[in-house]
């Protein structure tokens, strides 16, 4: 989504620079798209990367760490987290464990963060990106298109009328 959303609201407009953003972290994808200068962008950033570092990354890659985190070995299948819970006792590692979080507040924050893009500077791109099934242009990102729609919500759905029409037209061969 912020790789669609950078070519809609920062002109990305090349193949390469599409590809350079869509094997780039996490973290450049979000500020290409957003504006952290604006402080609840900010906020939502920090709540993320937190949430993304504590959870994704312990469960899906391991780490290591002091507090009973987990480090991977490489199996036939894959890397498998194995955790060490600081037990006393023979059992100093586990594949197993109590690898837990607050479900309901990891989806609060998700789903406020998906309300404030909806009603933040972004919100036609949103639009555009999320509602209009309509593919992302790089032509209409290099000549303008998408800066001049991002102008207002109106314009955006303007815009996506008009580009609704001319498939339409296309797909009826009516040129």
């Amino acid at each position: 989504m912020f790789v669609h959303l950078s070519i809609v609201t920062k002109n990305i407009d090349d193949g390469e620079k599409v590809a350079d953003l869509a094997g780039a972290e996490w973290q450049v994808k979000y500020t290409t798209a957003i504006d952290i200068n604006i402080k609840e962008n900010k906020i939502f950033f920090d709540e993320l990367i937190f949430l993304r570092r504590q959870f994704r990354n312990f469960i899906a890659h391991g780490a290591f760490g002091k507090d009973g985190e987990t480090f991977t070995f490489h199996s036939s299948t894959g890397a498998v987290p194995v955790l060490m819970p600081h037990q006393k006792g023979k059992n100093k590692f586990s594949l197993f464990g109590d690898i837990s979080f607050n479900e309901d507040e990891v989806i609060s924050l998700l789903e406020r963060f998906i309300e404030h893009l909806w009603s933040s500077e972004i919100q036609p791109a949103m639009y555009y990106v999320m509602d209009s099934v309509l593919p992302t242009i790089l032509t209409m990102a290099n000549d303008g298109s998408y800066s001049r729609a991002m102008v207002s919500m109106e314009d955006m759905e303007s815009f996506v009328k008009h580009l609704n029409y001319q498939f339409d037209q296309a797909a009826n061969m009516d040129w």
